[in-house]
């Protein structure tokens, strides 16, 4: 037994050197040569000055011979801004932005590492920024891979703090790019000029003590996002993935805040409304804006004055509209509760008048408004005290949510109550986009559906949420009104 080990142990270590052997050999032949995942690794657009994300590809031996790669260097050495590892080598100065000496045998790879900062490119415009990654073989063979961004200047903000009023615009055509908080001080505005776009950096935001007023016009919109522009995977760009910067804060002591045709998306809670326990003074108007993919909340709000008119909120990890007690008014507007990124969404609509042994009365009014979502449900509420005010009405909408029995039931009227049997998809079949794969939506009502001539004349407003004039006889419900014959 053991003689027969030790000769079947020997065979195998002979066979295990053999194959290292051939494994070990390296081919100078210009026939062998390496296989690249990309032959151009593009960083997208990135902002002047400012570091950009990492990408990556593999560089693959799938040749019958190992390859011996003399260098791996940048072409232009740091004159264009690239910083590149190759298989744990970082290609700096001390080492001439080149590595040398590498081995890749046959059937493996190695892993490259490219980051960018660009220099200011003195343009309005983005500027392409280029180099080539050169790959040097044993046998004299170069390949090589492009590496390619677009350079575009900002104007960059650093945690700023507003201490008087203070207007922000694309000044000189220039984006504005934040890096942690815009702080507005108690008595003072910040005024976000139309057609301005704010780019956030992770974890930014606005922290309002004063008052916000972003309001932009009805072909002069202000989008507020973040600042990433690249894809996060070849479906999904990283503008379309939720929670990439935190959002606004209404403070305690702000009021009067005005958001209008604005485009507000990709946040974590797009606006926290602190306690205000003030319900006479106005905290915040929103009209004709888009509120959509939040990792949080779109609006939440304890005991604040608020009205939403011609608003699209939509998509919401938590609620698309999350109210603790205040005086709230909502007209023509679409709540729509689609999150595609997690099945443990909350409600569209959540509102409540206590808390615990805390009660914080509210009087709400949503009138022709759309508020659908997956569920069944998707309006939650809850009450406290009958004593305590809970005066909540709906008039003229379009709901997904069933008819309540008892008292609750004069909570309704003249509204539509969707037949969820009859709606298992309920978003493709009601909306005139809903591409899941993308992730792209269109929330105007699709022909065929409810909403569309069943909003009340006399209430509806006299213009969409894109500044379309609606029908005076038969307007539709939500804040998108449809083309009729």
């Amino acid at each position: 037994m053991k003689t027969s080990y030790i000769v079947t142990l020997c065979a195998s270590l002979l066979l295990t050197l053999a194959s290292c052997s051939d494994d070990d050999s390296f081919s100078t032949s210009p026939s062998n040569i390496l296989s690249f995942e990309t032959d151009t690794l593009s960083l997208d657009t990135v902002f002047s000055t400012v570091p950009s994300p990492h990408k990556q590809m593999l560089v693959r031996n799938n040749s019958g011979d190992g390859i011996r790669i003399t260098s791996a260097r940048l072409q232009s050495g740091n004159q264009t801004g690239f910083r590149v590892n190759v298989n744990g080598t970082y290609l700096s100065e001390t080492i001439g932005y080149q590595a040398n000496d590498l081995e890749l045998r046959k059937g493996d790879s190695l892993r490259v590492f490219v980051e960018l900062t660009s220099a200011n490119n003195l343009d309005t415009l983005p500027q392409l920024v280029s180099d080539n990654l050169v790959f040097t073989l044993e046998s004299g063979v170069k390949q090589q891979v492009n590496l390619r961004a677009w350079s575009w200047d900002a104007f960059l903000l650093r945690s700023p703090v507003v201490e008087r009023d203070t207007t922000i615009s694309n000044l000189h055509g220039k984006p504005v790019v934040v890096y942690g908080d815009i702080t507005v001080k108690e008595n003072a505005t910040l005024t976000i000029a139309p057609a301005t776009t704010v780019y956030f950096h992770n974890g930014a935001g606005i922290n309002v003590y004063g008052t916000l007023k972003a309001v932009g016009e009805k072909d002069s919109e202000i989008t507020l996002r973040c600042d990433r522009l690249d894809r996060m995977v070849s479906n999904l760009t990283y503008d379309n993935n939720p929670g990439q910067w935190r959002g606004i804060t209404l403070r305690r002591t702000s009021f009067d805040n005005e958001i209008a045709y604005t485009d507000l998306h990709g946040a974590t809670t797009a606006v926290l409304c602190d306690t205000t326990l003030n319900d006479e003074r106005k905290k915040l108007a929103i009209r004709n804006t888009t509120i959509h993919n939040l990792k949080g909340c779109g609006v939440k709000a304890v005991g604040c004055n608020i009205s939403i008119e011609n608003t699209q909120i939509s998509n919401a990890m938590d609620s698309c509209l999350a109210f603790l007690g205040g005086n709230v008014s909502i007209n023509n507007s679409t709540i729509a509760q689609y999150y595609p990124f997690d099945a443990n969404r909350g409600p569209a609509l959540t509102f409540a008048n206590a808390k615990g042994d805390s009660f914080f009365p509210l009087n709400m009014s949503v009138k022709n408004s759309i508020i659908k979502g997956y569920e069944d449900d998707v309006i939650y509420w809850s009450r406290g005290t009958l004593d305590s005010v809970l005066n909540v009405r709906f008039e003229n909408c379009l709901l997904r949510t069933p008819m309540p029995a008892t008292e609750d039931s004069t909570m309704f009227s003249d509204c539509i109550m969707e037949d969820v049997k009859d709606t298992l998809t309920t978003g493709r079949n009601s909306f005139v986009l809903f591409d899941t794969n993308f992730f792209f939506y269109d929330f105007t009502p699709k022909a065929g559906s409810q909403a569309i001539g069943t909003a009340n004349p006399e209430t509806t407003l006299p213009e969409d949420r894109r500044g379309k004039a609606r029908n005076q006889e038969k307007p539709d419900i939500g804040c998108y009104e449809t083309d009729k014959e």
